[in-house]
């Protein structure tokens, strides 16, 4: 049987994690704690983990420096089954370092990224990996130069391969050159950036998801709203799907994890819907969890948890 084969093309980082913040300093302001972790993240890294974790041929297009963080980093992907054929190592400049902060009371975090290689992904190199390789699916994000997120999507659309963009970080940006895109999906501040509507309520979430739709005439639009779950739309339809209540004490990587898993299962033949509720499945074990990578959950964890909680539920309902 054809193994499905996925190629994530964004950033690698080595992030600072900062945990058990009380809260965000101000400016000027210092704040002591004392839980803190260096481990290896930034989207592209944490979703082709996940995708390997998951069981899927995972292939990462990504730059790197020739410096330790580096070399941690490509060390781990190699670790979790991740295809590093073309992470391209640039001596000339730095590994990408993300500093981020996460609040205690809420689980929620602040970032800050110093790009590094990140600014330095090439559509050719993504071109080269699709030359080489049969992908089923490719997974994007926009922390990267965006001349590349635009080429990969040309690119991918002339060998008639779907694309998945997870729009973050949030930013305005031409969404012209995306035209006709698999899917776009966007958390709440980055539908905000884009559409300038914030979906605070179903009907403003109504709203941003047909305002993205009209723009990017994708097939569908996933708006990724937190503890609210995620809005499905395909152009006719607006449909909420829940997420999971579950006790957060990290949140960082989970839409990580939401798009890889999702990927997963719609390319495992699962409807759209489905493939949604499996995605919060997987965000929300991950929340549950310390780490962008290392809280990724392995798939049958994730079936587990839908078991048990589909076991719940129609004993609830007897």
């Amino acid at each position: 049987m054809k193994k499905t084969k996925v190629l994530t093309v964004g950033s690698i980082n080595m992030d600072i994690l900062m945990y058990g913040v009380p809260k965000l300093a101000r400016f000027g302001e210092t704040i002591s704690y004392d839980n803190y972790s260096l481990r290896p993240g930034g989207k592209g890294e944490n979703q082709a983990v996940a995708l390997a974790k998951f069981g899927l041929e995972s292939y990462l297009v990504g730059t790197i420096g020739d410096d330790e963080y580096g070399k941690l980093i490509l060390e781990n992907l190699k670790h979790h089954g991740v295809n590093t054929t073309h992470v391209r190592v640039d001596p000339a400049i730095k590994t990408g370092l993300a500093s981020i902060v996460i609040e205690k009371e809420t689980a929620c975090y602040a970032a800050y990224v110093a790009q590094g290689g990140n600014d330095h992904i090439y559509g050719e190199q993504v071109e080269k990996a699709l030359n080489q390789h049969q992908f089923d699916i490719i997974l994007m994000q926009l922390e990267m130069p965006l001349e590349t997120v635009y080429r990969t999507y040309e690119l991918a659309k002339q060998r008639g391969i779907p694309v998945f963009l997870d729009a973050g970080p949030a930013m305005k940006i031409s969404l012209e050159p995306l035209k006709g895109i698999f899917v776009i999906s966007p958390n709440e501040a980055e539908t905000l950036a884009l559409t300038g509507i914030e979906p605070s309520t179903e009907e403003n979430a109504k709203k941003a998801a047909r305002k993205l739709y009209e723009e990017i005439e994708p097939e569908f639009v996933v708006l990724k709203l937190g503890e609210k779950g995620a809005m499905l739309f395909d152009g006719k339809t607006a449909e909420m799907i829940p997420c999971f209540d579950v006790t957060a004490v990290d949140t960082t990587g989970a839409g990580d994890t939401f798009n890889a898993a999702f990927a997963v299962s719609y390319c495992n033949g699962k409807s759209i819907k489905d493939a949604i509720t499996f995605a919060h499945a997987a965000a929300g074990l991950s929340v549950m969890k310390e780490g962008g990578a290392d809280s990724i959950p392995a798939l049958e964890e994730v079936h587990r948890f839908l078991d048990t909680f589909t076991q719940f539920a129609n004993t609830s309902l007897a």
